[in-house]
């Protein structure tokens, strides 16, 4: 007699259909949140995309204001540009909408909303961008330019720092670039401070101060470094000829085609790691057989004396083919200011002279120039057309005009405490002869203001005498808070002995420049030679690369992009608690 288990196999089959239920059911729960979890992600992606679309576009219309306006401050380039829209509709549901800023750090910024699927996704996105100067459209490319040769033995350091930023304690770097133009035109540095940026010469560059050059050295002819110790070069030495080493450290690498020279307690550390710390094409003599080796292999071992490809320093040849007498790397005085001097003086037929002495002060403003005590007399501005202002009209009190009002001098001297201010827009003065400061003198150029001097003789401002700049660098019209421009041709042509800081921009191509006080020069320097000694240091001014004086541009005007951040739109209470979108 069998036992009957009836109905067993079917509890058994119901309970197993039971549980692949539950398994397919579960599973299809995890794709419909996958699913969701999906078309949120491509919501997101979507609008992601949007948001840079925005920046893309309002980046685009930022390069054509800077195409068309050439270079610009950030607050003008903002100012040109937010007329123009930066905003989109690619479809009923795809948006953009970007707006233009200026940072804490003085960067552009972009910010851009990018919508989708009537904003139920949303992106914000923040770019960086910085404005960089056409190159070649400015003649202050560097802290110091000397055609034909660079003495500096001063106390003060060299370095750099950006006046459309902020000062120079906030944004102070090292890009305080020395160079030379001329053949054969050698950089010497004796002082007792370092020298923050690349040191160029068409000659030798002889490294005989204390202080380290913080920044790459290149030399056409070759390269002498004195005795001493700790840092001297805070970077790499690239020479077309020699390489002397005699004392102290040089942190990256030497590249010479000639020969190679090292004394004992030399050091050369490679810090970023290249495969050799020197390469050299002519004989070498390495006296330091333990310092002057790498991974245990001497120096004068073969593998290093190989001639490297160090590219040329270009010279001012006017006889070479590609020679341009207007690009300020290659050429001494790029804007033929002779030439040009001699356009703005034809166009005056007479000349006033200023003295200001013993408690007498004299103030200029865009219209006229007058004793405001001590003297009675009154100069009225004539026009003529600068070739400075071509690009960049003159901020005058009364309306804009095609020609610039100048006051023409044939000299403006200033004695004792003789005190003079210039005011209400950007004043010009034409001097046929000399502009001196003597004794305990002072000129103040107020804010908003500018004085640009155009001189044929010679600028002497005095150990007494003082300059204030109530806005250091460009004005809103772009011109220089205070610029020379002397096409003196001789010894001498412009000297500085002043105790107190001064802030210019000095063009004087054909002469010589004397850096002799204990005030330091914030700006930039171009001469025939310049020599600086005592304590006066050099701080070029990164935001003169935006003067457009007649240089021709090498490369056009460009926004730079530094960098993005994303950002997460801000949610309400009732959208953070919605179901995720189907």
């Amino acid at each position: 007699m069998s036992n009957k288990q009836g109905g067993f196999t079917l509890i058994t089959v119901l309970i197993l259909t039971s549980m692949a239920s539950i398994v397919v059911l579960s599973s299809l729960r995890e794709n419909i949140v996958q699913e969701r979890l999906s078309g949120n992600f491509q919501k997101k992606l979507n609008s992601r995309l949007m948001a840079e679309k925005g920046v893309f576009e309002q980046a685009k219309l930022l390069q054509q204001t800077l195409n068309e306006e050439g270079v610009l401050a950030v607050e003008d380039l903002i100012s040109k540009t937010s007329n123009a829209s930066g905003s989109g509709v690619i479809a009923d549901d795809a948006i953009f909408n970007a707006s233009l800023s200026k940072n804490a750090a003085g960067e552009l910024e972009i910010a851009s909303l990018g919508q989708r699927f009537d904003g139920d996704a949303q992106s914000n996105l923040v770019a960086r961008f910085a404005v960089q100067g056409a190159k070649g459209s400015s003649i202050f490319t560097n802290a110091m330019v000397g055609c034909k040769g660079v003495n500096l033995s001063g106390s003060g350091s060299i370095d750099s720092y950006d006046s459309s930023k902020g000062t120079y304690e906030e944004t102070k770097s090292n890009d305080g670039d020395v160079s030379t133009i001329a053949g054969d035109s050698d950089v010497v540095l004796s002082g007792h401070s370092p020298i923050k940026g690349d040191v160029k010469a068409t000659g030798v560059i002889y490294l005989n101060g204390s202080s380290p050059i913080i920044g790459n050295i290149h030399s056409n002819t070759g390269v002498y470094i004195s005795p001493g110790s700790g840092l001297r070069v805070d970077g790499n030495v690239y020479t077309r000829g020699y390489y002397t080493h005699r004392g102290g450290t040089v942190s990256g690498v030497v590249r010479a085609n000639g020969d190679a020279t090292m004394q004992w307690s030399t050091f050369i550390t490679n810090s970023q790691g290249e495969a050799l710390d020197i390469m050299y094409g002519g004989s070498g003599d390495f006296k330091d057989t333990y310092n002057n080796q790498q991974d245990g292999v001497h120096y004068s071992d073969s593998k290093f004396n190989v001639n490297p490809n160090v590219e040329p320093i270009t010279v001012a040849d006017p006889a070479a083919p590609d020679y341009d007498p207007t690009n300020p790397d290659t050429s001494c005085d790029p804007l033929i200011l002779p030439e040009k001097m001699t356009d703005i003086t034809d166009q005056v037929s007479s000349y006033s002279s200023v003295s200001i002495g013993p408690t007498q002060q004299f103030k200029f403003n865009t219209e006229k120039g007058f004793f405001s005590s001590g003297g009675s007399q009154v100069i009225l501005p004539s026009l003529a057309d600068v070739f400075l202002f071509n690009s960049k009209a003159q901020n005058q009190a009364n309306g804009s005009n095609s020609k610039e009002y100048i006051f023409a001098l044939d000299r403006l001297k200033m004695t004792s405490d003789g005190k003079m201010e210039v005011s209400g827009g950007d004043v010009i003065l034409l001097i046929d002869g000399d502009f001196s400061m003597e004794g305990d003198t002072s000129l103040t150029i107020k804010k908003d203001s500018s004085l640009t001097v155009l001189l044929t003789g010679k600028v002497n401002i005095g150990a007494g005498a003082k300059v204030i700049t109530e806005q250091e660098g460009l004005t809103t019209s772009g011109h220089p808070s205070l610029s020379f421009y002397s096409s003196f041709n001789g010894v001498n042509g412009v000297q500085f002995s002043g105790a107190a800081n001064l802030y210019a921009a000095i063009y004087a191509p054909l002469t010589t420049v004397k850096l002799s006080g204990s005030g330091e020069l914030f700006g930039s320097v171009r001469g025939s030679t310049i020599t600086a000694t005592g304590g006066s240091g050099a701080h070029y001014d990164a935001g003169l690369l935006q003067v457009q004086n007649g240089g021709t541009p090498a490369s056009s005007a460009r926004i730079v992009f530094l960098g993005w951040s994303y950002k997460t739109a801000e949610t309400t209470e009732e959208e953070s608690e919605a179901s995720p979108a189907e």
